[in-house]
């Protein structure tokens, strides 16, 4: 039992580490701002593939309007990254 415990620790001491609580929150801060970057880049290769799509006549979907601040944001982002 004592070996299983001992490598547990050492397998623990492998994946943390101590650090200020200031340097953990701009850590996090960080972490969530590339994972955001990731989940952007994705969503913009879907867009990017779905304005490609070759559709046979107009298909249309039922979507909830984008509020005027969005709607100008998403015209603007689509225009510079979609065309």
């Amino acid at each position: 039992m004592a070996a299983w415990v001992e490598w547990q620790v050492t397998e623990a001491s492998e994946w943390l580490e101590y650090m200020s609580v200031q340097e953990s929150i701009v850590q996090k801060a960080w972490a969530g701002w590339e994972e955001g970057m990731r989940l952007a880049h994705r969503q913009w290769e879907i867009g990017k593939a779905a304005a490609r799509m070759q559709t046979t006549g107009e298909q249309l979907t039922l979507m909830l309007k984008l509020g005027e601040g969005e709607n100008k944001q998403y015209r603007t982002w689509r225009r510079h990254y979609i065309g």
